[in-house]
């Protein structure tokens, strides 16, 4: 365990635990979520036929 706390001493994101972090999420964190995976499976099938 010692060796993760160190490792996780370089890495701010390790180092709080994301429950913390959730409700200071922007609003519209699903819809920005959703585009960009609808806009990668967009791009993949333009990929896909092309």
């Amino acid at each position: 365990m010692a060796k993760a706390t160190e490792v996780a001493m370089a890495f701010p994101r390790l180092r709080t635990p994301a429950a913390t972090q959730y409700n200071a999420a922007p609003d519209q964190t699903f819809e920005l979520g959703l585009k960009a995976l609808l806009d990668g499976l967009a791009a993949n099938r333009t990929t896909a036929t092309s």
